[in-house]
């Protein structure tokens, strides 16, 4: 598989895997070798440096693959650093090998070196293949000077190493598979969890789905200044009965599409949509929530001309404390409740179609970039007589207009 993503991952796991190899072998190698040079030395065996060359080159080789892993960023888990340890490790395994063919005629080590490192890592290139072929015949010198040059000798001792070699090509194949499936298999979740978390997302402002991925549940928040905007569609419930179910459902989704579209340009949150009722919040950021209202407006002016529809929307604001969390356990539910809530609901239904009707906390703190016109006292259920505004535009295209009514 000749992909360059799978090809990075697989370099950068085989090479995590060989670094915990080294880090065992380096452990394990110095205190094996005093077990081993210390009777050799005591029996005058010879070609005993050869040996003790070998320990010294394997933990050295080691303490290289830790410096690379730890200090080299450019280095670490790359496919140059994975294929230069691959011939370190099989000119080592070749090594001790001979060493041992010389002196005991004992593959036991070059045995369990090499076919261990085939079934440990893989490789993304066929690098090692040539390399256990050439280690074979390198095999073959000391074992001819240990038979006395005997060519029946040597074949019969070189057939354990031969096994070997073919277990490793064919643990090379095994390994490689395995990891290609892992890969394969790791990719496709992935994808099923990034899926997973888009839907979630929509579903659920992205800081309250992580906290629910991460702890089961979502501690609920109060925001003392949360921005609440409701926006209804006028007359909707009897434009509603002139068409079918279906077609019902287009239009609403039509429309709310368009909604969306402009709240996630905003950054702000949708909170929910009640029939043909809108809901988004903002915390803080009510310059923001006044530009969404003008924004939405406009979105619905767009479907009506593209339409040929006449529909009218009631949009009401307001500012104050609230409290945000998320209700059960199963098709759950984010939503906000407070009395500021229920104020901005009643503001927007008794709003004008085609208006934005806001009241004192909004004017208060947008005032500085929208412009305002007074209402008046307005009776709201269960508040009593309020002072609310009607929200104008902005400021720069207010002074705009009133400086082209001047000029005409």
């Amino acid at each position: 598989m000749d992909d360059p993503a799978f090809r990075h991952w697989l370099a950068a796991r085989s090479w995590a895997l060989s670094v915990r190899y080294c880090k065992v072998v380096s452990l394990l190698l110095p205190p094996a070798a005093l077990a081993t040079d210390l009777p050799l030395l005591a029996l005058g065996t010879e070609h005993l440096e050869w040996l003790v060359g070998w320990q010294v080159a394997a933990e050295l080789v080691c303490l290289a693959v830790f410096a690379i892993d730890r200090w080299s960023h450019r280095w670490r888990g790359s496919e140059p650093a994975l294929y230069a340890f691959c011939v370190a490790f099989i000119v080592l395994c070749t090594w001790i090998g001979m060493v041992d063919g010389l002196l005991r005629g004992d593959f036991s080590i070059y045995a369990a070196g090499l076919t261990f490192g085939a079934a440990v890592a893989a490789t993304p290139r066929r690098v090692r293949q040539p390399l256990y072929a050439a280690s074979l015949l390198a095999l073959a010198g000391p074992v001819w000077l240990r038979t006395g040059s005997d060519p029946a000798a040597l074949v019969t001792t070189l057939v354990n190493p031969f096994c070997v070699v073919m277990l490793c090509l064919w643990l090379d194949r095994i390994t490689f598979s395995r990891d290609l499936a892992l890969y394969l298999e790791t990719r496709r979740a992935e994808a099923e969890r990034e899926r997973a978390d888009h839907l979630l997302h929509n579903v659920l402002p992205q800081a309250v789905a992580d906290e629910l991925k991460r702890d089961r549940r979502y501690q609920a928040r109060k925001h003392e200044n949360l921005g609440v905007l409701f926006a209804d569609i006028a007359g909707f419930t009897q434009y509603a009965g002139r068409l079918p179910p279906d077609a019902l459902v287009v239009v609403l989704d039509q429309i709310f599409s368009s909604f969306d579209e402009v709240v996630e340009r905003h950054g702000l949150e949708k909170i929910k949509t009640i029939g043909d009722a809108y809901m988004a919040v903002s915390d803080g950021r009510l310059p923001v929530l006044c530009q969404l209202a003008l924004d939405l407006r406009e979105a619905l002016e767009r479907y009506n001309r593209a339409n040929g529809t006449a529909l009218g929307m009631r949009i009401g604001i307001h500012a104050g404390p609230a409290v945000a969390g998320v209700l059960g356990t199963r098709r759950f539910l984010y939503d906000v409740w407070g009395d500021t809530v229920n104020i901005a609901s009643r503001v927007e239904s008794s709003g004008r179609a085609g208006c934005i009707h806001v009241t004192e906390a909004v004017v208060q703190q947008a005032r500085d970039q929208f412009s305002f016109g007074a209402r008046g006292l307005v009776e709201l259920q269960g508040r009593g007589r309020i002072l609310t505004w009607w929200l104008l535009g902005p400021q720069q295209q207010q002074a705009t207009a009133m400086a082209d009514t001047a000029l005409a």
